[in-house]
């Protein structure tokens, strides 16, 4: 519903992704078209084309290509994270590694990536670069850490963080990007809401995940992996022993405790009005609004 005033972007974006992907052999681009094609919310672009139709940049094919980057990049991650994480459905179908195993799919995830740099590289822009290097660098080192910290529970400081590099950085880069591209002056405000917005958006992810509200995903993938996100760190708080307990009762902990969830909500509302604060810059214009309702709609 936030995405109606974009559409015409949206419609651009796709193009631009099968232009981008005609390149993949054959034997897996139906696999990874359906992937890439299939129910998503094009968050990461989405933001792109609201700041820059808000800031009144016209929507250039550089901004397309930067776009299309940053949605591939994402999918490539997903595909790495379900084979990480022997994840079975993504986006209510069959996951990649399902259909293709996880030798292809650890190839598909690959032969994305190095689209999107081509993308970027098309920018002519070094900073870009560098900062979509560094990016892949943070996420990568996010997810190693997370592996060396399986079946412990973090501080919630060590989660903020680790969900910071894990998700909020590329939404960082996707729009700090945007900055450098159209030499924005309001780099650190659009910066700040990035980062802001993306923490918010996987305390509310993994919230969805423990209370199964999103059918679209695996359930309860991150605590039978041994990962513990905020719910269960405030749980702990009270009960440190809770993780000795069967997942299912520690779902139904969380699923029965209000304050759990308000204070875990409460977190989100934080990150979130932290987000919209640093937008304040922007004219109050119907792309601003959407920004706000976007972000408004996490908790």
């Amino acid at each position: 519903m936030f995405m109606n005033i974009i559409e015409n972007e949206l419609k651009q974006l796709d193009e631009k992704l099968k232009n981008s992907l005609k390149s993949i052999p054959k034997d897996v681009s139906d696999n990874i078209f359906n992937f890439i094609f299939s129910k998503s919310k094009r968050i990461r672009p989405s933001l792109i084309f609201f700041v820059a139709n808000a800031m009144k940049i016209k929507i250039s094919d550089k901004i397309l290509n930067l776009s299309a980057a940053v949605e591939i990049i994402h999918n490539a991650t997903l595909i790495h994270d379900d084979i990480i994480d022997n994840a079975n459905t993504r986006r209510g179908k069959k996951s990649l590694n399902i259909q293709l195993g996880n030798n292809l799919s650890v190839l598909s995830g690959d032969i994305l990536l190095s689209i999107a740099m081509k993308l970027l590289c098309e920018l002519e822009n070094i900073e870009i670069i560098k900062l979509f290097s560094s990016t892949l660098e943070k996420m990568c080192q996010g997810e190693i850490n997370q592996h060396f910290s399986l079946y412990k529970v973090p501080s919630i400081n060590e989660y903020i963080e680790k969900s910071k590099n894990k998700t909020a950085k590329l939404f960082e880069a996707a729009l700090v990007a945007l900055c450098i591209l159209e030499s924005i002056e309001q780099k650190n405000n659009i910066k700040d809401f990035a980062i802001n917005y993306g923490i918010a958006f996987q305390i509310k992810d993994d919230l969805e995940n423990i209370l199964q509200t999103d059918t679209t995903k695996p359930a309860l993938s991150d605590i039978r992996n041994g990962i513990y996100t905020l719910p269960i760190i405030l749980l702990a708080q009270d009960k440190p022993n809770i993780t000795n307990l069967p997942i299912e009762e520690i779902i139904d902990y969380v699923k029965n405790n209000t304050e759990i969830k308000n204070k875990t909500l409460d977190i989100i509302k934080k990150h979130t009005n932290k987000a919209i604060k640093s937008l304040d810059f922007l004219c109050d214009n119907e792309y601003k609004q959407e920004i706000i309702k976007l972000a408004n709609s996490l908790f």
